[in-house]
């Protein structure tokens, strides 16, 4: 793996917790523990990074990473992000920036209020040059376990499809269920850890992964947003509404399997759960090898046929997917 991308997948790991190991770094990566552990020491000549411990206990943390905890009981949301505004990462931190940070710390501090039955939160703040990194954690159930078991999903990667369209709530009378939906949408990287699952929206590279977490037990949110970002709230919220209401929404098909192939109808309904909410959904194919006809025919003719009001939009096809899906949308 190519250096820089290997300091990248360290300052997302010291972004979600704020340490790690040489160890850490190259099971992350696939390097050998001699390459992570050089990458470190550069980041500690550089200031970025420092080295704690000796032996089995050393590893290295954010320079200046500031840490705050509170008790979730009785927890409003208002008071984290005051808390978090005194800090000197937040002294210099502007419009439009400012406010996307308040609204993305708001959102998931309140989703641990109300969906983690975890009895403490703790987060995390430091900054690399111009990139703030705020860091939401917390020991409950875990997100995903929180969604599968409330909403009877076979597996904690169909969990995570479905929360990734945004509108999926575990309790409608108080949530609309958008808050991760637009939070993922609107800081330049948003990592969520949960029962052994990661999940990452890369909004600068235009980039969606899911891969394995060592995290089992509660729930960790990494938010990285650069101080000088331009991007704002109406912008994001912007491009999913029409006339002030969130009707369009993103499918990233290899969110829901661990692969890059999707043959049968199942995996099509899967895919399909609620995206009648919405006018227009983008039926997202980046990374994904083929498709079945069976596939195909399920999403793009069955239900759409059945569900006039949404339009399905498919991007990011290579050469075999566009001509199954052009064939089936010929055929429909």
């Amino acid at each position: 793996m190519e250096r820089q991308k290997v300091k990248d997948e360290a300052l997302r790991i010291l972004a979600i917790g704020g340490r790690i190991t040489s160890g850490e770094l190259a099971d992350a990566t696939g390097v050998s523990r001699q390459t992570g552990h050089a990458v470190l020491s550069q980041f500690v000549a550089e200031g970025v990074v420092e080295a704690v411990g000796a032996g089995r206990g050393a590893h290295y943390v954010l320079t200046g990473l500031r840490s705050y905890r509170w008790g979730v009981h009785g927890l409003e949301e208002h008071r984290v992000w005051n808390t978090l505004l005194l800090d000197e990462a937040l002294a210099d931190t502007r419009d439009p920036a400012r406010p996307v940070l308040q609204y993305a710390v708001s959102e998931m501090v309140n989703n641990v209020i109300d969906h983690s039955e975890s009895a403490g939160l703790s987060v995390g703040i430091s900054t690399h040059v111009d990139a703030i990194s705020i860091s939401i954690e917390d020991v409950g159930v875990g997100a995903f376990e929180k969604v599968r078991s409330a909403m009877n999903f076979e597996s904690h990667l169909d969990a995570l499809g479905q929360m990734s369209k945004g509108k999926l709530t575990t309790d409608p009378e108080r949530h609309t269920g958008e808050g991760i939906f637009f939070t993922s949408k609107a800081v330049d990287r948003f990592t969520l850890s949960a029962n052994g699952i990661e999940w990452v929206v890369d909004n600068v590279m235009g980039d969606v992964a899911v891969g394995v977490s060592d995290r089992e037990a509660g729930t960790a949110i990494g938010l990285v947003h650069d101080a000088g970002s331009t991007r704002t709230l109406e912008s994001v919220f912007g491009g999913y509404s029409s006339e002030f209401e969130f009707d369009r929404s993103q499918v990233v098909v290899k969110l829901f399997q661990h692969g890059e192939t999707f043959i049968s109808r199942s995996e099509a309904r899967r895919i399909a759960v609620g995206l009648d909410q919405f006018r227009v959904v983008v039926v997202d194919f980046v990374d994904i090898q083929s498709v079945g006809q069976g596939f195909v025919d399920e999403l793009f003719r069955v239900w759409a046929s059945g569900h006039e009001g949404t339009r399905l939009e498919p991007v990011n096809m290579n050469a075999a997917v566009e001509f199954m899906v052009r064939r089936g949308l010929n055929s429909g």
